[in-house]
């Protein structure tokens, strides 16, 4: 990505931070309705203050990640305290950034994918994303993700966060393809995304599982006769839709934007299966 990922991380969390402070702490963040203002805000704290750790220690392996997991202090009861955390862990990741190559080694939790630079993608993109939670939030207009931003946010969710999903599958479970789904960014190149469903019973309690998980297909790969569906939209639209924001569409700036999603029923249906997981 040609993306200044540190001005925009810093401009996005900052804008976050603007929105979430005029509101009430208890304030229900409507994208994410388990979390309040004060919620939001504790994780951009504790995200940045943990991807600033990895990167600050060289952590490669699971146990140094799980070390600095169990060693992070307590969150802040009084919203100063929380804010004055937040401000902190935000500039030691940003020096962390700054400091370091994409292709130094660093932890990331999708094993196909390691190195500084996923962790620069996945807070660029995080930080856009809660920028939007926090405007509406504060019930503002969502301010416009630039174009490059947008369009690499749509690939983020098909190269990384869904495909990592088949990671963690357990070994109790079956896995079949249940659709094929056509994503066509305005102006950009189409991609082919197989969605297939894990399901089975838990031994140890006993408890059924049936969940959606995604990736592309990959190149000259057939399809093969599965319901199939198509989502089309400008950058912005899908980036919104694939990250579980698409009411933020009804509140952007300027133009009405949306995703046109057509095909088999079926197709459609776990689309939207898919897309209802949600991403925090």
């Amino acid at each position: 990505m040609s993306i200044d990922a540190v001005a925009h991380i810093r401009e996005e969390t900052e804008r976050s931070v603007a929105a979430l402070t005029s509101v009430d702490p208890e304030q229900s963040v409507p994208t994410c309705p388990d979390w309040t203002a004060d919620d939001l805000l504790w994780h951009l704290a504790e995200v940045h203050e943990f991807w600033a750790a990895i990167l600050e220690s060289g952590a490669t392996a699971e146990e140094q990640v799980m070390a600095i997991e169990e060693g992070k202090d307590a969150r802040p009861a009084e919203r100063d305290a929380l804010l004055a955390r937040r401000a902190s862990a935000t500039e030691a990741l940003l020096s962390q950034l700054v400091a370091r190559a994409d292709d130094e080694p660093a932890w990331f939790w999708y094993s196909a994918v390691q190195g500084v630079g996923i962790t620069r993608r996945m807070q660029t993109h995080e930080a856009t994303i809660h920028r939007v939670d926090a405007e509406l939030t504060a019930g503002r207009s969502v301010t416009p993700i630039p174009r490059q931003i947008a369009a690499d946010g749509v690939a983020h969710v098909l190269e990384v966060m869904w495909p990592a999903g088949f990671e963690w599958i357990p070994d109790w479970a079956e896995t079949r393809p249940v659709a094929v789904v056509e994503i066509v960014p305005e102006g950009g190149t189409a991609r082919m995304l197989e969605i297939s469903r894990w399901s089975g019973t838990r031994p140890r309690d006993g408890k059924e599982f049936d969940a959606p998980v995604g990736r592309l297909l990959a190149e000259g790969q057939a399809p093969g006769d599965l319901p199939r569906a198509r989502a089309a939209g400008t950058a912005q639209a899908l980036d919104l839709w694939a990250w579980g924001r698409e009411q933020a569409l009804a509140h952007l700036e300027g133009e009405e934007q949306r995703v046109a999603v057509q095909g088999d029923s079926a197709g459609i249906a776990q689309l939207a299966s898919l897309i209802a997981e949600g991403h925090d």
